[in-house]
């Protein structure tokens, strides 16, 4: 007598081979996201870093005082710049980086993540620059450059500042992410970012 069809059995091993393989598939994606968003942040990151030191040179002074507004700590030679103030920096440089006059450009602001200085509420994800400045699009009668704050996705896709750190020694800036910023000086930071 011949079988027809498939066992129980047979079956479900053939539903437990998907459901590895669907599994495996979805990490990898997940993994690949997650790079991707990585990638877009360190990017991002060094983006603004330029801007900063490109207005520096053209304009012979920190975008909106920086070095006088960074709060000192870490022994008087790191300060990090407060929320607010963060908010004042990024529009000074977006302020700088758009328009007509391509030749006073301290960076180029296509790709950043662009947020309401008040949206920041760890909730969103931010929306890109261009979308955000197209004069039809949808966030354009919300958000004018003053009103604009960058952001970072963190690994949990909500969106985050910059951190702005001031050296009074050597009168630089660097610009990390909070993560980088927590992993540098907390000693008990366990990952994750954290609101400053």
């Amino acid at each position: 007598m011949k079988r027809k069809g498939f066992t129980i059995i047979e079956l479900l091993m053939v539903v437990a081979i998907m459901a590895t393989l669907l599994g495996i598939i979805t990490t990898a994606v997940f993994a690949s996201i997650n790079q991707a968003r990585d990638r877009r942040t360190q990017a991002m990151k060094q983006t603004i870093q330029n801007g900063i030191a490109a207005y520096r040179q053209l304009k012979d002074e920190w975008p909106e005082q920086i070095e006088t507004w960074a709060d000192k700590s870490h022994n008087g030679k790191l300060g990090y710049l407060s929320n607010n103030d963060y908010d004042k920096v990024m529009q000074a440089l977006l302020k700088q980086s758009v328009g007509k006059n391509m030749k006073n450009r301290v960076m180029d602001p296509v790709g950043l993540l662009i947020m309401g200085k008040n949206g920041t509420d760890g909730k969103s994800s931010g929306v890109d620059f261009r979308s955000a400045a197209q004069k039809n699009g949808p966030y354009a009668k919300r958000m004018s450059t003053s009103e604009m704050t960058v952001v970072y996705q963190g690994g949990n896709g909500k969106a985050y500042r910059y951190v702005i750190e001031y050296n009074t020694e050597s009168d630089s800036v660097t610009v990390m992410t909070q993560g980088d910023y927590n992993s540098k000086y907390e000693p008990n930071w366990n990952g994750g970012e954290k609101w400053h």
